[in-house]
């Protein structure tokens, strides 16, 4: 029997858990309007602001910043918790969070997406 989880399952579990957070923190920041660093193109100039007086902002760096900011978060935690478990996880645990981290990413999507309609 093992005595820690194989390498191949914890790289795994973080990458889940980094496009996990990510998603999480790339939703929330517009969601819940975070401050974000935002760029205004007509102004030459940058802010960190949470709603967007211009009319042409450029925000998405901003998005960006927060959605790394959760990824590294969530792969971080996820990494320092697994180095403490002391056993190989089932192939039954591991398609259950691939399966969140698809999901997270998709309805991160579906989120911007709901956010352009009408098109």
């Amino acid at each position: 029997m093992s005595l820690a989880v194989p390498a191949w399952q914890r790289t795994y579990l973080t990458a889940c858990a980094g496009i996990i957070g990510f998603a999480l923190a790339y939703v929330l920041c517009d969601y819940a309007e975070w401050p974000r660093l935002t760029y205004f193109p007509y102004e030459r100039t940058w802010a960190f602001v949470t709603r967007t007086p211009s009319p042409v902002p450029a925000n998405y760096v901003g998005t960006i910043l927060w959605g790394l900011g959760g990824a590294l978060v969530g792969s971080g935690g996820a990494w320092a918790l697994l180095g403490l478990r002391r056993d190989a996880w089932s192939a039954r645990w591991l398609r259950l969070a691939g399966g969140w981290a698809v999901a997270a990413f998709v309805y991160a999507g579906l989120y911007f997406t709901w956010n352009l309609w009408p098109f």
